[in-house]
């Protein structure tokens, strides 16, 4: 089995990937909702707004960070704080999973969050170029985990380069390799005008100089929930059951003799 197909298939039975969908949902309506250029909002707070939210969707539906409890009762006597700032209708479609499962994993200042043998850090990009995420350029913890070795190696024109190999073993620790843990990255983007979104989970790769920025990824949007704002209906007397009921009699509304009437 690839690796991509082992990390999805363990996420997905335990419901991260759809605590990771909820969590995205809700952080960019809440981003668009928000967004107002005559308020000052610049070109660039849509990403920064969308990845404070997104990091604090995760804490919620994972029971992580200020929202951490110790048990499921404690989760559900809390539900006010973690309902609390949500739109109508997300805490009711956000998925139920048990504290604990997931864990928050932090490398060095970036947020992370474990489960089993897989942590992932979140990153944004540039909306329509998640190929082409210059990992070099990005903060050594970002460049350390795109240096992971390659899970289905293959020679590269790279293996016989000095300088890159001492630059890969300069970023990777053996503490993480004796853990059997693999980092992953969850990446994000939007393109405010049109409201549409971009979300992937997959494993980086080192790219100086360019060229494909993953080992795999996987397109996350297929575990968008739908998320409805669910009003109290209406309660409709249900009719009377059981053997003191009785059938309504038929009524005939009898005819007044009128004068003229021959009978």
């Amino acid at each position: 089995m690839s690796e991509e197909q082992d990390a999805l298939d363990c996420l997905r039975e335990a419901g991260v990937l759809a605590g990771i969908g909820w969590a995205a949902k809700s952080a960019y309506a809440r981003t668009m909702q928000d967004y107002d250029p005559e308020a000052g909002h610049g070109p660039g707070w849509v990403g920064y707004t969308a990845h404070d939210f997104l990091k604090d969707r995760q804490d919620r539906v994972f029971s992580c960070g200020r929202y951490t409890v110790s048990s499921p009762t404690e989760a559900s006597a809390g539900m006010d704080v973690v309902a609390q700032g949500l739109l109508p209708g997300e805490y009711d479609a956000m998925p139920r999973i048990e504290p604990g499962l997931v864990t928050r994993f932090n490398l060095n200042s970036s947020p992370g969050w474990r489960f089993a043998t897989w942590r992932w850090l979140q990153t944004s990009f540039t909306f329509g170029h998640v190929d082409e995420i210059p990992w070099p350029q990005k903060s050594p913890t970002k460049q350390r985990v795109a240096a992971q070795p390659d899970p289905d190696p293959q020679p590269t024109l790279f293996d016989a380069d000095p300088d890159f190999a001492e630059f890969v073993s300069d970023l990777v620790e053996a503490e993480e390799d004796a853990e059997n843990l693999v980092t992953l990255v969850l990446a994000h983007a939007v393109q405010k005008e049109l409201n549409v979104r971009e979300l992937f989970l997959g494993r980086s790769r080192l790219n100086p100089g360019g060229g494909m920025a993953w080992y795999w990824k996987h397109d996350l949007l297929d575990y968008i929930p739908e998320i409805v704002d669910r009003k109290p209906q209406p309660i409709v007397p249900a009719p009377r059951q059981g053997s003191d009921a009785v059938a309504d009699a038929t009524v005939r509304l009898r005819r007044q003799k009128r004068e003229g009437d021959s009978k």
